[in-house]
């Protein structure tokens, strides 16, 4: 890494008051001395639990810490996108809740960014989830990558981009598709994307929200959405 970057993180949360704060505390732990700039900013989906006070009591306790609140579940693209339009980070990326993640994964990409590449942790091999879940993001991943003729190992995975790539792009996605739509929209303007792999962890506590009703409905719409209006893009 030839100097140090300033990097905006979004990290959505949906009824996560068990996690969010170990999952803060966690970026905060592991970044600010690896960056010129840190930025938290997290997106309060209209949670019915203690989500909203935990997250105003961080923001009180680090000055590296915002907070944006829904009066609406508007979904985790929704998330991405408002905290995009607040960030000052010349990188961008995201950081879920739950703490599924670990920051470790942010450490090791940070060498490869340059306002042309993207970099994106996958998990294969690394994943200790059920079978079933990991068979459920294969498919995922094979079906995208047949649909918008790429060849990427994983679309869901933290994934840091130069904002002002972000910003040039059109995004709609309101549910789990948001990555992917990025995804492909940097492919097609050219932008180089380095994969490494990162191992998963598994959190302590409640479920995936990805497999939800409401989730698989609202990423079906996503994907629909961005076929049918590909040509324009």
């Amino acid at each position: 890494m030839k100097e140090l970057l300033s990097l905006s993180i979004c990290v959505p949360a949906f009824n996560e008051e068990k996690n969010i704060k170990p999952a803060v505390e966690d970026l905060l732990s592991a970044l600010p001395g690896m960056l010129k700039k840190l930025e938290i900013i997290i997106v309060d989906d209209a949670s019915a639990d203690s989500t909203s006070q935990l997250a105003a009591q961080l923001a009180k306790e680090h000055a590296e810490v915002k907070v944006i609140r829904h009066h609406k579940n508007s979904g985790i693209g929704a998330c991405y996108r408002d905290a995009l339009a607040v960030a000052t980070g010349d990188y961008y990326t995201w950081f879920p809740a739950d703490h599924e993640n670990s920051s470790d994964e942010f450490v090791q990409c940070l060498p490869f960014l340059s306002q042309d590449t993207i970099v994106i942790c996958h998990h294969q091999g690394l994943d200790p989830r059920s079978i079933m879940r990991r068979m459920i993001s294969r498919t995922y991943t094979r079906v995208l990558n047949r649909l918008f003729h790429l060849n990427l190992k994983y679309y869901n995975g933290l994934t840091i981009f130069p904002a002002a790539a972000l910003r040039s792009f059109s995004l709609a996605a309101d549910g789990f598709f948001f990555l992917a739509e990025s995804l492909i929209k940097a492919d097609r303007r050219g932008y180089r994307i380095v994969e490494l792999a990162a191992a998963l962890k598994k959190r302590n506590y409640g479920k995936s929200k990805a497999l939800s009703l409401f989730a698989i409905k609202q990423m079906s719409c996503d994907i629909l959405r961005i076929l049918l209006r590909r040509r324009k893009d």
